[in-house]
């Protein structure tokens, strides 16, 4: 029984039994130097020197027993303080991860996109890097939610948003746009090697089953940074390309060298 007690359970039931302890010696101690003192007033031994230091060693005794006690309140009150500390970073790290992941699809959220896109443009800027984008939407999602559900829909976009993640390099971001609608920022690619990337997305989403029964088909659109790209102009770029993919009949990946 006592294994499934949880470690911190127990460590509090250690300090109360140390602290009642000492406050039992400290009282047995207090009684005893009483006594021996009441007893040195009405009846005087023949040596009084000996009950004295008798008294003594009782009094440092006692001093040991309170020093005892303040070590076991202070580090009683270092434990707390320390799972304090402990829980508020845990609180101030679920915080940071909520205000830039998407709930559902646990990638980047929108919010993030502003701050990285802003980041990666100036790369595009001051250093000529060049930085590729590449949004994609779920064709007919729509009618995936009406035919299996929205549940199987929510869990439909998380496993793509996973699938899509793991083919990509660590040095990429994916951000959940809206819908079924994602964004791929790849900094250090040109348009052509962000063509190529989204042409395998498009053919293994198709070719996968998800949930083990239902297909999916991606529309894509591939832009590149320009140096005199704000991020709405870039934004706007990258959406105006995937529209042209769904316009073209969707299930295709259109490039805007524009």
């Amino acid at each position: 029984m006592a294994q499934d007690t949880p470690p911190a359970d127990r460590l509090k039931t250690r300090y109360k039994l140390f602290y009642t302890l000492s406050v039992a010696a400290l009282a047995a101690l207090l009684c005893t130097n009483f006594g021996v003192i009441y007893t040195l007033i009405i009846l005087p031994p023949e040596d009084p020197e000996l009950m004295m230091k008798f008294v003594y060693i009782v009094m440092v005794a006692g001093f040991f027993v309170l020093a005892a006690q303040a070590l076991l309140v202070y580090t009683r009150v270092l434990s707390l303080l320390g799972r304090e500390a402990k829980a508020m970073s845990q609180l101030r790290e679920q915080v940071d991860k909520l205000s830039v992941y998407d709930d559902l699809t646990k990638v980047y959220n929108r919010y993030k996109f502003e701050s990285v896109a802003e980041r990666e443009l100036d790369n595009v800027r001051r250093y000529a890097n060049p930085l590729s984008g590449i949004m994609f939407d779920i064709d007919d999602f729509k009618g995936i939610n009406e035919t299996h559900g929205y549940k199987t829909g929510d869990m439909l976009l998380a496993n793509l948003a996973q699938f899509v993640s793991a083919r990509l390099r660590k040095t990429d971001y994916v951000f959940r746009w809206r819908g079924g609608k994602f964004i791929i920022l790849a900094p250090h690619t040109d348009i052509d090697k962000a063509a190529m990337v989204a042409e395998k997305l498009r053919q293994i989403v198709g070719h996968k089953l998800f949930g083990g029964k239902i297909r999916m088909a991606l529309s894509l659109g591939v832009v590149q940074g320009r140096a005199d790209d704000t991020m709405e102009t870039f934004l706007h770029r990258v959406q105006s390309a995937l529209t042209g993919a769904k316009n073209q009949g969707r299930n295709r990946v259109v490039v805007s060298r524009g």
